[in-house]
């Protein structure tokens, strides 16, 4: 058995200090989650997460289990875990869900809009487009992540924040399909009109601008993944390696 090569550091992947070990473990791997770092039909190998975070299988065991009742990952017949295979029905349901969910938050975000929220945004914003630049789609889906969740952080919802982010664990996978696809500059553009929107404290006009961002994103997965897909096969990808193999590290 050939050994993989050595991984470089990656800033959410990375070792966990002992302390709260299983809710660190469960924070950066869902993290990684929500930031593509897996892709659908990836196998879960435990003990090689565990190698990642440099701890014990037991914390990743328990931090995959409660994954699993989030719909994140799926425990199979073998008692092996991986991500749900790829489904555009999923991707066009989780679609219809994101518009209203975060179409609201976004929509709230814009009536408690301040200045300071601006400049964070455009800040994020600059950012994804240096990423871009680099070709650093990891980052560039960091920067992503850390704009669109400082404008739901925004809309002020204790309630709604937890909504949000279950279901950036069940589409995050899908993000991931998007490496390489010719037409990314667009979601900067995208940005770009939300933050303006926001800046006018215009609630609607920053919902129809999120559900835009939101749907063509979908449209895009469904059309990448026949590229992504290995050759013969236009359901899972299965891998056996760690779960940053198939993008790039930051």
């Amino acid at each position: 058995m050939t050994e993989s090569p050595k991984a470089k550091p990656d800033r959410i992947m990375r070792p966990i200090e002992p302390a709260l070990m299983q809710d660190r473990v469960y924070a950066s791997l869902s993290t990684a989650v929500m930031a593509g770092r897996f892709i659908p039909g990836q196998n879960v190998i435990i003990r090689e997460v565990a190698a990642q975070f440099e701890t014990s299988p037991m914390p990743v065991r328990e931090a995959v289990r409660r994954l699993v009742a989030l719909r994140a990952f799926i425990s199979m017949p073998n008692r092996a875990v991986q991500v749900p295979e790829f489904s555009p029905e999923t991707v066009r349901d989780l679609c219809r869900v994101r518009i209203g969910i975060e179409g609201l938050a976004t929509e709230w975000a814009a009536e408690n809009a301040t200045a300071k929220l601006v400049n964070l945004l455009r800040k994020l914003l600059r950012r994804e487009i240096e990423c871009a630049a680099k070709s650093d789609f990891s980052g560039m889906l960091d920067a992503n992540r850390a704009f669109l969740f400082a404008i739901y952080e925004a809309a002020g919802s204790e309630k709604l924040l937890p909504c949000i982010e279950m279901l950036w664990l069940q589409i995050g996978p899908y993000f991931g399909i998007l490496n390489g696809h010719p037409s990314l500059g667009r979601y900067h553009d995208e940005h770009e009109r939300i933050i303006e929107r926001l800046e006018e404290r215009d609630g609607p006009g920053a919902k129809a601008s999120i559900s835009r961002h939101i749907t063509m994103a979908a449209e895009d997965i469904i059309a990448a993944w026949p590229k992504h897909a290995p050759s013969g096969h236009s359901g899972a990808q299965q891998s056996n390696e760690p779960a940053l193999s198939d993008v790039n590290p930051v």
